[in-house]
C-alpha cells in the first residue's frame, strides 16, 4: 500500500503496475448558456478514489458555472499508470490541457523542457506562503504550478499508548533515542518501518536526518547532483541514523505497508515516521487517538525545515486552449475551490491557500498546519525533489545499510555511482 497510490508521488512514484490503468472520463455538468459552441477542456487526474473523483468533478462543475463557454471533461487514471504516462502526455500534439501533479524538482524538470504553460497570470498575489510560492516557480521565477493542498510528515503515535507507557513527546534527538530505549525496555518495539512493499519510507528518514544535520540548502544540492553521497556530511547522516537502527521493528523487512500500519495501530510498534495518510483507512475512534511530534532536532544551529509535499495542477504548454487552461488554474487557486475539493474528498490534507479553511479541521490537522507554518524552509519528498531513478538508488542503498550498517562507506560509494548513472554521468 502507498500514499494515495503513492506518492502522489512520494515514493513509489516510479513503481508503475503495468497498465492496469482503469481510466475514466466524465464531462462536466452542462451549464445554462446562450448561443455559440463550447470550448473543450480536458483535465487529467490521478485521484482515483470515489470521493476524490467526485470532488474533482465538482471543481469542473463549479468552474463551468462561472465560465460557461467551456465544456471540460475529467479523465481519471490509476496513479502509477498516470505517472508513467505523464511525460508522454505533455509531448502530445493534443495533450490534456490541465493535469494533477506535484511541486518541486519533479515539476521543474518538465518546465526545463518547455512542456509547461506559464501560469504566472493565474497565480494569486496573496494567499500562498513564500515557501509555497517559491516551490511553484521554475528557475527563472515563472510560475509553473498551482498548489491546492499539502500534507506533512512527522513521528506518529497513539496518545492512549503513550499515556499507558508513561512517556511523552521528545524534542531533541538525544531525547528521542532515550525514548526508544525506554520503550524497548518496556517490551515495546519503538519504531515501525515496513519495507516489503514500501522501501520508499527509508527516504523519509534520510530526508529528515539530512535536513536536521546539514540543512535544506545542502539537501537540495545533494539531490540535484551538485554534492556527492560520499561527502562526509552524508556519512554523518548514516552515523546518526545508526543510533536508532536497533530500535526498528525487526520484522519490518517482511511487512507490507498495510501490515506495518496495522501493527502500529495495535500498539505493537510505538512510532511511525509517516504522513497523515497513515490513518486514512483506520476507524474514527483510532483517528481521534492519533497524534504526532516533529522530527527531533539534531543540531539546534541548523534552521528547521519540514517536509510538506504540495499537490496541485500544471497545464501543458501545448494546450489547444491556453486561456481556458489558465482560467481553470486561476479558479483552482481560490479558497472556494480548495475548500470545495476537501469538503467532498474528505482527504486528510490542508488547503495550500492560507485564506482557505479546512472543512474538517481536527487537532491533528491544525498541529500539522502550525508545524509547517513555523518552518524556516519547506521541502517535498526525496523523489519529488529529485526523480524516481534517484529514489531507486536511495532505497537500494538504505535497505543495504539497515542490514549492514558497518558497510556504510562502501554503500555510499555505490550510491554515488548509481546516482551518477541515473543522471547519465
Amino acid at each position: 500500500m502507498s500514499r494515495r497510490g503513492f506518492l502522489a508521488g512520494v515514493g513509489g512514484l516510479g513503481v508503475a503496475s503495468a497498465l492496469s490503468a482503469c481510466a475514466t472520463s466524465t464531462p462536466a455538468a452542462p451549464a445554462a448558456t446562450g448561443s455559440g459552441s463550447s470550448k473543450a477542456l480536458l483535465l487529467k487526474s490521478r485521484e482515483t478514489s470515489d470521493k476524490s473523483r467526485k470532488a474533482m468533478q465538482a471543481l469542473l462543475d463549479e468552474f463551468v458555472k462561472a465560465n460557461p463557454q467551456y465544456k471540460p471533461t475529467l479523465n481519471t487514471m490509476e496513479a502509477a499508470a498516470f505517472q508513467q504516462q505523464i511525460r508522454a502526455d505533455l509531448t502530445l500534439s493534443t495533450p490534456p490541457d490541465v493535469l494533477t501533479w506535484f511541486a518541486g524538482e519533479i515539476a521543474s524538470n518538465f518546465a526545463k523542457q518547455g512542456l509547461l504553460l506559464d501560469a504566472t497570470s493565474a497565480f494569486p498575489a496573496q494567499g500562498y506562503s513564500d515557501q509555497f510560492t517559491k516551490l511553484s516557480a521554475d528557475a527563472s521565477g515563472k510560475k509553473i504550478f498551482i498548489p491546492t493542498n499539502y500534507y506533512w510528515w512527522g513521528m506518529f503515535y497513539r496518545t492512549s499508548q503513550f499515556e499507558k507507557w508513561g512517556v511523552s513527546e521528545p524534542k531533541t534527538w538525544d531525547e528521542f533515542v532515550a525514548l526508544c530505549k525506554t520503550l524497548q525496555g518496556k517490551g515495546v518495539s519503538p519504531l515501525a518501518l515496513p519495507l516489503a512493499d514500501a522501501a520508499w519510507l527509508t527516504a523519509s528518514w534520510f530526508d529528515y536526518l539530512n535536513l536536521r544535520i546539514n540543512g535544506a540548502t545542502f539537501h537540495r544540492a545533494l539531490l540535484a547532483g551538485q554534492e556527492s553521497y560520499t561527502d562526509p556530511r552524508v556519512a554523518k547522516v548514516l552515523d546518526v541514523w545508526r543510533e536508532v537502527l536497533p530500535y526498528l521493528d525487526p520484522a519490518g523487512k517482511g511487512l507490507s505497508f498495510q501490515e506495518g500500519s496495522a501493527k502500529w495501530q495495535q500498539g505493537k510498534d510505538a512510532m511511525f515516521l509517516c504522513g497523515p495518510f497513515l490513518a486514512d483507512s483506520m476507524p474514527d475512534d483510532v483517528k481521534a487517538d492519533i497524534s504526532f511530534f516533529q522530527f527531533p532536532i539534531v543540531d539546534p544551529a541548523v534552521p528547521v525545515a519540514e517536509e510538506a509535499p504540495l499537490d496541485g495542477f500544471i497545464a501543458s504548454a501545448r494546450s489547444a486552449d491556453p486561456d481556458g487552461a489558465l482560467a481553470f488554474l486561476k479558479y483552482a487557486a481560490t479558497p472556494a475551490a480548495q475548500e470545495l475539493y476537501l469538503k467532498i474528498s474528505q482527504n486528510t490534507v490542508i488547503p495550500a491557500n492560507s485564506q482557505a479553511k479546512s472543512p474538517y479541521s481536527t487537532p491533528l490537522l491544525e498541529k500539522g498546519r502550525a508545524m509547517v507554518a513555523a518552518a524556516a524552509d519547506v521541502t517535498q519528498f526525496f523523489n519529488r525533489d529529485s526523480n524516481d531513478d534517484q529514489l531507486n538508488a536511495l532505497t537500494t542503498a538504505l535497505v543495504k545499510f539497515i542490514d549492514k550498517p558497518g558497510d556504510a562507506a562502501g554503500i555510499l560509494a555505490q550510491w554515488q555511482d548509481d546516482s551518477a548513472k541515473a543522471r547519465g554521468n
